[in-house]
Order: C-alpha cells, then sequence, then structure tokens
C-alpha cells in the first residue's frame, strides 16, 4: 500500500482529467461566501490544491488566493503557472493531517476527497481544530468527499470520466478495493488510474492503493459539533445549494459548509 497515489506525480496529465467540473464548483464557492455573510471575502486557502484548478480560477475572478498539497509535483506545477499567469497565487507543501500554513483567510476549502485521507477521528478533529486557527470569525470550510448512495456497496463503487485537449485525451478510473475493508477503523483502499491517450500512443500509470476512511453524513456532522470549531450550516448533494443532501440529490459526493463559531468551545 502506498500513501500517496503516483498519478499525483504527473500533474499536467492530472490537470486535463480533473477540469472538468471546475467553474460549477468555483460558483459554489462564491455561492457560499455571499450566501453565509462573506461577500467581501478576498483571501481564500485551498487544502490539497492539487495542480491549482480552483486557485487559477478564482484568482482570474480577483480573489488572493493560497494553496498547499503534500505532493511537490502539484506545488511545483501551480507555481510554475502562477508564473506564467502573473497570478495573485501562492503554493507550498504542507499535509492536512498536521497543518503548517501561515496566513488569515476568509475561507478555505478541501474538495475531491482530499479529507478522506484523515483516517482517525482524532485526526479529523485535530483538522478541523487547526484549520480554525486561521480563517476570520465567521469564516467558511467547505468541504466534498464520496459517501456510499447504498450502504451495501460500500466499498464497491467505480468512477470514471475522461478529458480532452488536443490530441490528448485523459481517462480518470476511481476503483475500491472491497476485500480491504476494515469495519472496525472505517477505511479500506482504493485507487486512481489513468489511461493517457496521446496521438497513437497510450500510457497506463496505476496510482497504487491508498488507505481512505469512510466517513457517513450522520458521523461528520458528530465530529463537526465535537471539534467545538465550526457549526455545520448545509450539506448538498452536489455544487448547488438548491440541493441538500437527499437520495434523490446525490451523486456520488457530500458537499459540505461549515462556519468558523464566534467562540470556540474546544476543551483548554
Amino acid at each position: 500500500m502506498t500513501t500517496q497515489s503516483v498519478v499525483y506525480r504527473y500533474p499536467e496529465f492530472y490537470a486535463l482529467g480533473y477540469r472538468w467540473n471546475t467553474a460549477v464548483e468555483c460558483d459554489f464557492i462564491e455561492a457560499a461566501l455571499n450566501t453565509f455573510g462573506l461577500s467581501h471575502a478576498k483571501r481564500l486557502l485551498d487544502i490539497g490544491c492539487g495542480t491549482g484548478r480552483h486557485l487559477t480560477e478564482l484568482a482570474r475572478r480577483g480573489y488572493a488566493m493560497t494553496g498547499i498539497d503534500l505532493e511537490p509535483a502539484m506545488v511545483e506545477y501551480v507555481q510554475a503557472q502562477s508564473r506564467a499567469d502573473r497570478s495573485k497565487i501562492t503554493a507550498s507543501i504542507d499535509d492536512l493531517r498536521h497543518l503548517t500554513v501561515n496566513g488569515t483567510y476568509e475561507a478555505a476549502w478541501c474538495l475531491m476527497d482530499t479529507f478522506r485521507f484523515l483516517l482517525t477521528n482524532e485526526e479529523i478533529v485535530s483538522h478541523l481544530r487547526a484549520v480554525a486557527e486561521v480563517l476570520v470569525p465567521g469564516g467558511l470550510y467547505l468541504t466534498d468527499f464520496w459517501v456510499p448512495r447504498q450502504l451495501d456497496q460500500i466499498g464497491n463503487e467505480i468512477h470514471q470520466w475522461e478529458q480532452t485537449e488536443g490530441d490528448r485525451t485523459v481517462r480518470v478510473f476511481y476503483l475500491q478495493h472491497p476485500e480491504t475493508i476494515d469495519p472496525v477503523t472505517q477505511t479500506f483502499e482504493d485507487e486512481l488510474v489513468f489511461q493517457v491517450l496521446d496521438g497513437e500512443q497510450t500510457q497506463e500509470i496505476r496510482g497504487g492503493s491508498t488507505r481512505t476512511r469512510l466517513i457517513l453524513p450522520q458521523e461528520f456532522r458528530a465530529l463537526v459539533e465535537l471539534s467545538g470549531a465550526f457549526e455545520l450550516v448545509g450539506t448538498y448533494g452536489e455544487f448547488d445549494l438548491s440541493k441538500p443532501l437527499e437520495p434523490s440529490s446525490m451523486d456520488w459526493r457530500m458537499v459540505s459548509v461549515m462556519r468558523k463559531r464566534a467562540t470556540a468551545t474546544t476543551p483548554a
């Protein structure tokens, strides 16, 4: 088992394969800011920024963007893109399990399943408190991660999509390995696979199995409450504030919006 998927070492392929929903997700971030009293926000933090698709789009919309990621190749890609675009983007290496990022932000987010690398209740609560430390009072934290549509299908789902630019197509496969499920820790191994079609050449990159956490909606609400740092102000079945999380509205994810409490209730 690896702890970091090999596909993250191929930022050019990742950037193409994952760009498909960027504008919708950035629209959602802005809608959340406007809805929950932060229409004035300027400083935003992307935790697990990958190749910086949200950073780039929101910088174009006038925000001062900071991104962190554990994979050096991703951070280098963002930095190079920022220099080329002359955009207001800062990117650095950091670990969501042990945040060291500096600064103060009106909002932060951790999207595209990155949150599920927090494997224990203790890691989740500690992470939430750490994020709250870098947010202004009333600041927002948004998360987006996979939840099962059917409880009897836990660990058995496969999702795939593809994106094309010029002669290059990147097909992304998200695979779960049900034989690795640990019902005590609620963890299992999943994997990302890239198929890259470049002209007449085809390359397959298997990311290797990574262990991730199953987090159910009511459990997540309880952990947010336990953290004492946030209140959960909304959960959605997709990136649309008009579609609260319901069996009929969810696709394969849960999108959550949390607001930093004015007075933290964490133990001393």
